[in-house]
């Protein structure tokens, strides 16, 4: 079988899922390709898009699609690719797979929306999966949330999605259903609260990053770091090269500056909503849909 893994990984857990994904993938002597478009501008340029789809998919039986959850939704750029990918037949199959990274405090609608974007690509979801990952916005809090997760319990999960696609991938394309419907386990009140208003809304007026550079000592990290290339060198001064409103408020150009350097007043807020890092977590954190059993 030929699978084709597409990811966006700000801080790296995404892609430790989907690197997982491949390998188990693999055991079963499938051919991976795997697209890391985290950092790549020809896919955070949404003009730019179908055209690198069309470039870089390989011929692919099943499409695994996945992305971090913020502000209750998948990240944006997912969606954006989701959106323009190409039509099915003939070198690209109509089985897809969402999942989803997230801090455990909740997951809500993400696999939700992904499975109504997929569908429109007259796609099939036959499973979605959610894994609960350490989550970057608790490093500056008093406790951190799932230290050092994904971990052997996920890898089961992994294990277990796997061995379902393999299965499910043998039938006739045309008997299988789509069962992104199993996707809407969020309570209710949740579920319209995020369906009614988008990332953006909560997350507009947050996006007032800036870097000090009387405290900036150019050791380019927060290049490395920043999933969207917010910022560049030029003639020895590190500086925001775009508009501030295309920040996804990762926060890991602010973990990763040794010297403070960054203002994230995102960072207050996060610690409100997140109690510290005492949030309660979703009850089960990481899990195949529909459900197991």
């Amino acid at each position: 079988m030929k699978v084709t893994i597409i990811v966006f990984s700000p801080s790296g857990h995404t892609l430790k899922v989907a690197q997982l994904f491949k390998r188990e993938f693999e055991s079963w002597h499938s051919k991976v390709q795997l697209i890391n478009i985290t950092k790549n501008e020809e896919y955070l340029d949404t003009n730019n898009i179908k055209d690198s789809l069309k470039e870089d998919l390989d011929e692919h039986d099943v499409l695994l699609i996945g992305g971090p959850v913020y502000a209750g939704h998948v990240e944006k750029n997912i969606l954006s690719t989701i959106d323009q990918l190409p039509e099915v037949g003939e070198k690209y199959g109509y089985l897809a797979v969402p999942f989803v990274t997230y801090g455990g405090v909740h997951s809500s609608i993400a696999l939700e929306e992904m499975g109504r974007h997929i569908k429109r690509k007259s796609r099939k979801s036959i499973i979605g999966v959610k894994i609960a990952s350490e989550h970057t916005l608790t490093k500056a809090m008093s406790k951190k949330i799932n230290t050092n997760k994904p971990d052997k319990f996920e890898e089961g999960i992994i294990s277990r999605a796997v061995e379902k696609i393999m299965k499910i991938a043998k039938i006739d394309y045309k008997k299988i259903k789509d069962i992104s419907s199993s996707f809407r386990y969020a309570k209710l009140p949740e579920r319209i609260l995020f369906n009614t208003f988008s990332q953006s809304f909560f997350h507009k007026k947050h996006k007032n990053v800036t870097l000090d550079n009387e405290k900036c000592i150019k050791c380019k990290r927060c290049i490395a770091r920043c999933p969207i290339n917010m910022f560049e060198e030029h003639e020895g001064i590190v500086k925001m090269i775009k508009d501030k409103s295309q920040c996804i408020l990762c926060g890991e150009c602010y973990y990763n500056c040794p010297v403070e350097a960054i203002n994230y007043s995102y960072i207050e807020m996060a610690k409100k909503r997140l109690k510290d890092g005492y949030a309660k977590l979703e009850k089960e954190q990481s899990a195949i849909y529909p459900k197991e059993g």
